[in-house]
């Protein structure tokens, strides 16, 4: 069997992150998506708490995962994914895994030395493989995935610019109930004091 493992922070996720499920779903018979439920606070940025995005997984983005696709929350993802593997491994599985992201965060979550210590003996024999090191382009935003951005998609809730978060959501949500669950309690707040700081330096 070919399993897709994908971990994700997804704060928030969009049309960029579906296209990466989509393209493991059609890959692979089994995708596991790792998906992570901690609080993005970042100085000077609108936080983007877990429980509002497992709000969102819910009550939007499940509807809208293939049919293959298993969405697992909590902890972190990239340790999910080595996680998995390495328990497959004890098991002595036969299946073949598929771990999914951009050439970048291949590379700075998967190193060689990491793959050898928590992924044999399934690595060495083969079993494991990274898509984005076979096919770089392919898995680079512009290039070869959608050009859309978590900075963007958070600058747009930042700015409460509804037409442009939408426009960066994958087909089939609601984009309204997305922004409003992601930037209800901030409205009336920070991200009004915002506004009003930028209309007065424009």
């Amino acid at each position: 069997m070919k399993i897709g493992l994908i971990p994700m922070a997804a704060k928030p996720y969009h049309a960029g992150h579906h296209w990466l499920v989509e393209q493991a779903a059609g890959e692979n018979d089994k995708v596991i998506l790792f998906v992570s439920v901690s609080d993005r606070k970042r100085k000077g940025e609108l936080p983007i708490l877990g429980a509002d995005m497992v709000q969102v997984w819910q009550e939007e983005l499940e509807a809208i995962m293939p049919g293959n696709v298993e969405v697992k929350y909590g902890g972190s993802p990239v340790q999910k994914v080595y996680q998995e593997i390495q328990e497959a491994g004890l098991d002595g599985s036969t299946d073949v895994y598929y771990v999914y992201s951009d050439a970048q965060d291949t590379a700075q979550n998967y190193p060689e030395a990491n793959r050898l210590k928590w992924m044999e003996p399934l690595y060495t024999l083969g079993q494991v493989k990274f898509p984005a090191e076979t096919n770089p382009k392919r898995f680079t935003r512009g290039s070869g995935s959608p050009n859309i951005s978590g900075t963007a998609m958070r600058g747009a809730m930042e700015t409460c610019d509804i037409d442009a978060f939408r426009a960066g959501l994958p087909k089939g949500v609601d984009a309204d109930n997305v922004y409003n669950i992601l930037c209800g309690r901030s409205i009336k707040g920070e991200n009004l004091l915002r506004i009003y700081v930028q209309s007065l330096l424009d």
